[in-house]
């Protein structure tokens, strides 16, 4: 008897079936119900007991300058509801306000609107507290020490000067770093292109830097050390479920407390593989911004499914993607690389950029280019059209049941993954694997 599975598309659910001759192997199912703390409650009691770190109260004197380093509009964290616990116990401990800064970890990404900003720190606090977003350009930023690859790090003046350096945000599967949140906040967060860019280029290909995995990778392990040099003091983290819904908090010493939050984060969506299958379906949810939209496709083509298989993404995209992304496709494959997966890792060897600009631009192209040489991709969504689709290398299907009867045609036996929701997707593995290495 045929059986219906689906994937998420938002808050509805699109049905398909798997035809015979396909064995599902995986089949990832987490609990829908809605969490009941709310995150100011779960803020209060992590604060109450940090992981490596006095308390924040402990920590504060009358007189300090604090600089409260928070992400952008781009991450998920309820930034708005984890600040004003933060804020009363340094309000508490004698902090005055007109000493508190707030500062936007923008990396190298864009300008938040005014309205972002309301969203992301919230109306009554972005009237009460000094509220700057980072410039990674700017020219007065100040240098805290050198990579190992040797380029010189530089951040924020108000970050660097600050004699109390708290960051906020969450922990999630990271393609290179492993996770987010943590020392992340700091660098790239508060840092200067150059800097961000030296270490993205070279580390993103390394061995190691993968996700899911903080040990012995060195694209962590430099991120690590940049929070030392600048003297990153507290971290609180949010700890999301399947549906980037904050469920716990931790906080506390920026790596103590980030691998004790990584811990529990696998709790909540990470799964063990013992192999890949031949095909793998999964939502792109809850991702629906452009490059973001590669994020679950990584771990779906480079670690579920077997090289030479397929990868079918259902995606929502409702801005579509940038022009100038595509325009950037449209280069690389005009000058007909030999192999995808090899120009761009040697792109990324060499530092020379895919695209102008924004390095997040830059590492959805590096990541694109490596899964479609391994795996077919083929994206279904209402929201791309089959031109735009093209422009990435991938295949298009105006819905899940074509793209699986498509694939049958040409595996017409074959072992399957199901992934409802690939945001947070995150196949624990018996060992690291050589990604980017091809034969």
């Amino acid at each position: 008897m045929k059986k219906n599975y689906f994937l998420y598309k938002g808050n509805a659910k699109e049905s398909f079936t798997i035809p015979s001759g396909w064995t599902v192997k995986e089949h990832t199912r987490f609990p829908e119900t809605v969490p009941q703390t709310p995150v100011s409650d779960l803020v209060r009691r992590a604060l109450a007991h940090p992981a490596g770190s006095k308390r924040l109260s402990q920590m504060a004197e009358k007189g300090m300058t604090v600089a409260i380093i928070v992400d952008d509009p781009a991450r998920a964290t309820p930034v708005a509801h984890m600040l004003p616990p933060i804020l009363h116990e340094l309000l508490t401990a004698g902090i005055a306000r007109e000493n508190i800064t707030i500062v936007m970890a923008l990396g190298t990404h864009r300008l938040a609107s005014q309205k972002d900003l309301e969203v992301k720190i919230g109306k009554d606090v972005l009237q009460e507290y000094r509220v700057v977003q980072h410039d990674c350009h700017a020219k007065n930023l100040v240098p805290i020490g050198n990579l190992l690859t040797g380029g010189i790090v530089a951040i924020d003046p108000i970050v660097a000067e600050a004699a109390l350096k708290i960051g906020i945000g969450s922990i999630f599967p990271h393609p290179m770093n492993g996770f987010g949140g943590g020392a992340k906040i700091l660098f790239p967060g508060v840092a200067d292109f150059a800097s961000i860019s030296e270490h993205h280029f070279h580390y993103t290909p390394e061995p190691g830097c993968v996700l899911g995995h903080t040990e012995n990778n060195p694209f962590y392990k430099e991120v690590c050390r940049m929070a030392e040099a600048a003297g990153l003091d507290f971290i609180v983290n949010g700890i999301f479920d399947a549906r980037e819904r904050v469920v716990d908090v931790v906080a506390g010493h920026y790596e103590k407390a980030h691998l004790q939050g990584i811990e529990k984060s696998k709790r909540n969506y990470a799964f063990h593989m013992t192999e890949p299958a031949h095909v793998t379906l999964v939502s792109a949810d809850p991702y629906t911004e452009g490059p973001q939209i590669m994020k679950p496709v990584i771990p779906a083509s480079l670690m579920t499914t077997k090289p030479g298989g397929a990868v079918i993404v259902l995606a929502r995209c409702p801005d579509g993607m940038p022009e100038a992304m595509l325009r950037s496709f449209d280069n690389i494959f005009k000058t007909r690389p030999e192999h995808s997966g090899r120009y761009a890792v040697d792109a990324f060897k060499n530092a020379r950029p895919m695209a102008e600009g924004a390095i997040d631009f830059n590492c959805a192209i590096f990541f694109a280019l490596v899964c479609a040489s391994r795996t077919r991709i083929t994206i279904v969504s209402e929201d791309l059209d089959e031109t735009s689709v093209s422009r990435l290398g991938f295949q298009y299907a105006p819905s899940l049941k074509t793209a699986v009867q498509l694939e049958r045609e040409m595996q017409p036996k074959a072992t399957v993954n199901i992934f409802p929701l690939g945001g947070l997707l995150l196949p624990l593995l018996p060992s690291l694997t050589h990604l980017y290495e091809f034969k």
